[in-house]
């Protein structure tokens, strides 16, 4: 279809998504609201028109505007709307077919969305040219199933004596005690919690189950530098060597025999020899998977959710020795992600069952959950407010009417802001009085926050309240219409910085400001602030 015969048709149909935040590696759009635009007549439309009638569609400034091409995910089909040329190409798009249906996404935070989509696209060709012979941890199971031992479904322990299962270093099935010289011998218990390079197997300890006991073996290997492998790994039985010889045969004395213990759900270390005459490794093959690559960047996955694929290799080289290939990190990433999110679908369910305990313990509380609704019919969270029943009382009846209100940046996989309101008690004590969690910090949400946090405390329109704020735009025009009677007071560290900007430098400036900032009386404001009037000519930045 030619471009003239593209747009010459009359209107189009738009989702506009907007308030939602874009986060990277896989590019997606958490949260957002959801505008539907049916029939635009767009024959006069041009980009200005059209940007001017998005903005009062949205009641929000369109900063950074993309659409996205039909049928294809964000990280591919996502498209740059930020001219003429880009509107004509946009109508083309829109044109394309016969439902005149497409999609447009604003982006609130200036994120570096052709940056991210350039990265992502990076990792996933590198990942798709790395050599994984050797990379075993690349197919998601690391089970191996090696007929070394008799494979029986329960473990008989033999009754002749196996040059490895003494006297010495031989657990009796009977549990976690024997006795030896007429005392009880206790077994130790593996702690999960202990620093991962301090893990070290002994004869007789205990574990959940296997899968605890073969992270803990990862553990010591890394850290040690050992190149264990499973030569039987089952449900019931685990044997575990170190180190092979060109024949694939043991070429380490270290072996370790575990199975689960008959009278309890335990999983024991029965038999070990912990002796090794090989030298350290950094390529530990198949001991080292993917889980336990993601188990380990957890914090650093949390802490930057950009992560890219090299940089973990990168991390996991110089944090704990090893060379690992971009797909084993891949699939770490993917597990990180899931096990930080414990897939947040479950948790986010949890919210109603936890807002009703809420209230049953603590009636008259507020606690008020939204979601946003999408046309097959699933429910995502969109913002929540609470108010606990005793601490409004308490404020109510034993604070000073001054109240603190900030937002901040939830960081990780979910993100979106954290609106708090804030007063002090009679001892001078910070004391939390009410608290919401919002996609976004803007004008809308704050009146959202004010509106509830106002009828809980019942001052109204905001008469012999003082509300101290940062100097948030949103929040300024929120508390002006919502709380038109309070007095509206900005933190001093927020004008002490934009006093600084304005030139007024140095140690004398600083002190004189905090003293004014500080006085407890009329006089000795106005004595600090004719100070100012005497000071030198002040020192202009450059």
């Amino acid at each position: 279809m030619s471009r003239a015969a593209s747009v010459s048709r009359d209107s189009l149909n738009i989702d506009v998504y907007h308030q939602g935040v874009f986060s990277p590696n896989p590019l997606v759009y958490f949260h957002p609201d959801k505008v539907p635009v049916m029939g635009l007549d767009v024959r006069n439309m041009d980009f200005k028109k059209f940007k001017t009638y998005l903005q009062k569609l949205i009641n929000n400034r369109c900063r950074d505007m993309y659409y996205c091409l039909k049928n294809r995910p964000l990280v591919d089909g996502l498209r740059e709307l930020r001219d003429e040329d880009d509107y004509v190409r946009f109508l083309d798009v829109g044109f394309d077919d016969d439902d005149n249906q497409i999609s447009i996404y604003i982006d609130d935070h200036h994120e570096p969305l052709l940056d991210w989509i350039e990265e992502e696209k990076a990792e996933e060709w590198d990942s798709g040219t790395e050599t994984y012979e050797d990379d075993v941890d690349s197919v998601l199971s690391d089970d191996l199933s090696v007929d070394h031992e008799a494979d029986d479904e329960d473990i008989q322990w033999p009754e002749v004596v196996d040059p490895f299962l003494s006297q010495k270093n031989l657990i009796p099935q009977r549990g976690i005690e024997e006795e030896v010289g007429g005392k009880v011998k206790k077994h130790p218990i593996h702690d999960p919690n202990q620093k991962w390079d301090t893990m070290m197997p002994e004869l007789g300890m205990k574990f959940s189950d296997r899968d605890e006991l073969k992270h803990m073996l990862t553990n010591y290997a890394v850290s040690k530098g050992y190149s264990l492998w499973y030569e039987k790994n089952e449900a019931k039985a685990l044997l575990v060597r170190c180190s092979k010889n060109e024949k694939g045969k043991p070429s380490c004395p270290f072996r370790l025999w575990a199975s689960p213990m008959n009278k309890e759900n335990s999983f024991q270390i029965k038999s070990l020899t912990d002796k090794h005459n090989c030298a350290r490794q950094q390529k530990l093959g198949c001991l080292v998977t993917y889980k336990w690559i993601g188990k380990m960047l957890i914090p650093d996955i949390l802490e930057r959710p950009k992560f890219s694929y090299r940089k973990m290799a990168e991390v996991v080289r110089k944090d704990y020795g090893l060379k690992v290939s971009l797909g084993q990190c891949r699939n770490a990433k993917y597990f990180a992600l899931d096990e930080i999110s414990g897939n947040l679908v479950s948790h986010y369910e949890k919210l109603w069952n936890y807002g009703a305990e809420l209230l049953r313990v603590n009636p008259g509380s507020t606690v008020l959950i939204e979601t946003n609704h999408t046309p097959d019919a699933t429910h995502y969270f969109k913002r929540m407010y609470i108010c606990l029943k005793s601490i409004k009382d308490g404020w109510i009846k034993g604070c000073r009417r001054v109240i603190g209100v900030d937002g901040c940046f939830l960081k990780g996989i979910c993100r979106g802001e954290l609106l708090t309101a804030v007063g002090r008690d009679a001892n001078n004590q910070m004391y939390p009085l009410a608290w919401a969690v919002v996609p976004v910090e803007n004008k809308e949400t704050w009146m959202w926050f004010i509106d509830l946090l106002l009828e809980d405390i019942e001052m109204g329109d905001g008469r012999g309240l003082t509300i101290i704020s940062d100097q948030h735009k949103g929040l300024m025009e929120a508390v002006k219409e919502r709380a038109p009677s309070c007095e509206h007071r900005n933190y001093a560290r927020h004008i002490y910085a934009n006093f600084k900007k304005k030139g007024f430098t140095g140690v004398e400036f600083r002190r004189l400001f905090w003293s004014a900032a500080k006085a407890t009386t009329d006089s000795n404001f106005r004595s600090y602030i004719r100070k100012f009037v005497q000071c030198p000519q002040k020192l202009m930045s450059t």
